[in-house]
């Protein structure tokens, strides 16, 4: 019975400490209930940029295997990173963009600071339909871009 006791709370210390690494600071804050104010400011920063990821890796039709294959990751790890479950480091972000071939700033478009004003929707693409969509029509000449852009006028 003191065995199982044991085996029970060694699995309790094992699970705490999960929790408690500085590492998965969005797991703790997440399986608690959510956290400080800040803390929850920092998890929907960790969940935007890790959207960011997932919207340029898929873009470049690249899996989550191939990209924890140039980082030395698990594709479990970029999995929590897309979610937002794991924290990335300033680093890792950079190899990230690196791999990618985005500016850091990309990540950070849409988190905003004091001294920012917000962005017009129209800045940001927030689809790969939309995506596409602006990536042939930069290069159509420019009477076809007149044309497309007489037939959406139309359509208010």
């Amino acid at each position: 019975m003191s065995r199982c006791l044991s085996s029970t709370k060694s699995k309790k210390a094992d699970s705490d400490s999960v929790f408690s690494s500085s590492r998965n600071t969005n797991a703790r804050a997440l399986a608690t209930g959510g956290g400080s104010k800040m803390q929850t400011k920092n998890l929907f920063h960790d969940i935007l940029i890790g959207k960011k990821i997932r919207f340029k890796r898929r873009m470049l039709k690249m899996s989550q295997k191939e990209l924890g294959h140039h980082l030395k990751v698990s594709a479990q790890q970029i999995q929590k990173y897309e979610t937002g479950l794991n924290r990335i480091s300033a680093g890792r972000l950079k190899e990230i963009a690196d791999i990618l071939n985005v500016p850091l700033s990309f990540f950070y478009a849409e988190i905003l600071t004091k001294q920012q004003l917000p962005y017009q929707h129209d800045e940001i693409i927030s689809s790969r339909e939309e995506y596409l969509l602006l990536k042939s029509f930069r290069v159509l000449n420019s009477v076809k871009q007149k044309a497309i852009l007489q037939l959406i006028s139309d359509q208010k």
